[in-house]
């Protein structure tokens, strides 16, 4: 494996004596400080997101493995961003040890993009899971069990052996910048078109095919059934298309200027404000998703209408047991007809 080490020039570099390579300079710490924030904030909102299948049963369904999959990834997004974070602004050790800062580099500059990556495969097999099931009514998280575990195993697998086969073979190399970051650079511009072409262009090709081949069909189907009446289940369909095609409007222009920045050039003053994009997605991602799908929805309503009723009879019960509480000594209004001997 090809790697490459350089020194930072920033002027707040400490002396010879004491390099402490792997500490962030004051200048890349206050960088990140704007995706530090959204960070915490994407904690508390996928937080939330996964208290619904937590607590209701509804929502735990086969037909939701890949939306569960696909926010599964952001929470790695988001453990890759502190956990770098946390050991960049705090490992103060002039020599650290070479097997644990080549780990950190080889987790810091390959990690980030394996799971944008995977986001976007798992997007296509959730979108033409999606179309099965609109356009011949087949229940694929039943019928198709076998091949559902055989997508997600080349999903997760192929991914990761792309990675590491540009790495074995030289096609790729680790450039370590002192106090600075840790990048993937290309040797050729073979695999530089190579990576965008299947890290970017095919998959976001065969999304868009299937969301037109999925709008397509309800269109056709609408169409023809407009004399009489449209089905609940193509009404269905339609949301669901719709539903999709925001979600990934808006998902894909936030999500593929960093994957492109990273194949081009990881160098670059833009990364900061691409990296930065990438993270608000990440952030609005459990929103967009429970906002689009009735289910999630429905799940809230229950949360909230148990919790009103729970309320409601608390206070029903405070109401009925409160008025026999008298204080000692004292009183009530239907005291006063009886007779005293105060006197």
């Amino acid at each position: 494996m090809n790697l490459s080490i350089t020194s930072t020039s920033t002027s707040d570099t400490t002396n010879d004596t004491c390099p402490t390579p792997l500490l962030w300079s004051q200048k890349d710490i206050d960088s990140r400080k704007s995706r530090l924030i959204v960070c915490i904030i994407a904690v508390f909102v996928h937080t939330i997101f996964w208290l619904q299948p937590i607590f209701c049963s509804s929502i735990r369904q086969k037909s939701m493995q890949w939306i569960y999959v696909y926010l599964i990834t952001d929470i790695f997004l988001i453990f890759r961003f502190f956990f770098t974070y946390i050991v960049r602004t705090t490992t103060t050790d002039c020599e650290p040890d070479p097997a644990w800062m080549t780990f950190i580099c080889y987790f810091e500059a390959t990690f980030d993009n394996y799971f944008n990556v995977l986001e976007v495969y798992i997007l296509l097999a959730l979108n033409i899971c999606r179309y099965i099931q609109i356009a011949y009514n087949v229940n694929v998280y039943q019928v198709y069990k076998k091949l559902l575990v055989i997508a997600h195993v080349s999903i997760y697998a192929l991914t990761a052996m792309s990675t590491v086969i540009q790495f074995i073979f030289g096609w790729s190399a680790l450039l370590i910048v002192f106090r600075s970051s840790c990048q993937v650079t290309y040797t050729n511009i073979y695999i530089q078109v190579f990576n965008i072409i299947t890290a970017f262009a095919l998959p976001i090709l065969l999304n868009v095919v299937v969301i037109y081949m999925s709008v397509r069909h309800v269109r056709l189907t609408s169409t023809l059934q407009r004399a009489t009446h449209v089905s609940a289940r193509e009404k269905y369909n339609r949301t669901l298309v719709i539903q999709f095609l925001i979600f990934y409007l808006i998902w894909v222009s936030l999500w593929s200027p960093n994957v492109i920045l990273y194949q081009v050039s990881g160098g670059t003053n833009l990364v900061g404000i691409f990296r930065l994009l990438n993270f608000i997605e990440i952030a609005l991602d459990p929103i967009i998703l429970a906002a689009l799908d009735v289910r999630f929805c429905q799940a809230w309503r229950k949360v909230i209408n148990r919790v009103k009723s729970e309320v409601l009879k608390h206070s029903v019960n405070q109401g009925r047991i409160g008025p026999t509480t008298t204080r000692p000594n004292m009183f009530s209004i239907k005291t006063g007809q009886l007779r005293t001997t105060i006197m």
